[in-house]
């Protein structure tokens, strides 16, 4: 079983001072393939504020004039975290109804380990409703909705059962048209069969299964994310035109 990946895009990198005639600014570059957000939070006060980016693209996220303050002042009372996705308040609705296909090849069928609300990891609003599949290691995963690769770890070769094992889980994330991300987690050492940026169809292979990060034993963990301004929660979606409700441990999962 798993807890699975960072729920983050990058919290410390891409903030960016500029001066511009009498103006200090502040700018964020996106670095993905995805929309992405800044959040800014007043650390003396508390108040927090909100600043989307178009994919690979740079926003102004503060302005100040340049004689009223200096970059030392600015990053000792703002903190800046960058998130996935449009922020919850202006986001779309993302689509309820569709049909995601299983994250495995047809002709396979799978035992499940652990469904949505799993006592032992999928206990938390970032993996509610997320599901384990049984794959070995070696086994190839598939995509399950079309997409944009935005990100892969494949560089891990570690597994445990203690925390301290989360961040060696090599995974790939996969942003979709309606704003959702699919995460496909525990991939094999440099498994990948798709690169950052590649459009990928419904079905296509994209890795192939491992035995990394904070887990017990080989398998797939996969699970669809919305973005709110606290990071990713996963979300109860269909698969094979099943409700995920319904993957519930020790089911068999057939792709035909």
């Amino acid at each position: 079983m798993c807890a699975s990946c960072s729920k983050t895009a990058n919290n410390k990198g891409n903030i960016v001072f500029k001066l511009s005639n009498d103006s200090l600014k502040v700018v964020y570059k996106n670095p993905f393939l995805c929309p992405a957000f800044t959040k800014v939070k007043n650390i003396k006060n508390g108040d927090e504020s909100y600043v989307e980016s178009e994919p690979k693209e740079t926003s102004l996220v503060m302005s100040f004039k340049k004689h009223h303050m200096d970059t030392t002042t600015i990053l000792n009372t703002y903190k800046f975290t960058h998130y996935y996705g449009f922020y919850e308040a202006n986001k779309q609705a993302y689509d309820t109804l569709f049909n995601y296909a299983l994250p495995f090849s047809r002709g396979k069928q799978y035992k499940i380990i652990q469904g949505y609300n799993g006592d032992f990891t999928h206990n938390t609003k970032f993996s509610r409703y997320t599901l384990d599949f049984n794959l070995k290691i070696g086994d190839t995963i598939n995509t399950s909705r079309d997409g944009v690769v935005i990100k892969i770890i494949e560089q891990h070769n570690k597994q445990g059962t203690t925390k301290k094992y989360r961040p060696y889980g090599n995974h790939i994330i996969i942003y979709h048209k309606d704003n959702t991300f699919a995460q496909y987690v525990h991939l094999k050492q440099y498994g990948s069969l798709v690169k950052v940026g590649d459009s990928d169809k419904t079905n296509q292979p994209i890795a192939l299964s491992g035995f990394t990060g904070l887990t017990t034993i080989p398998h797939l963990h996969f699970g669809v994310f919305k973005a709110t301004t606290n990071g990713f929660i996963s979300i109860p979606i269909l698969l094979d035109a099943i409700p995920g409700k319904k993957y519930t441990k020790n089911k068999i999962a057939v792709n035909d």
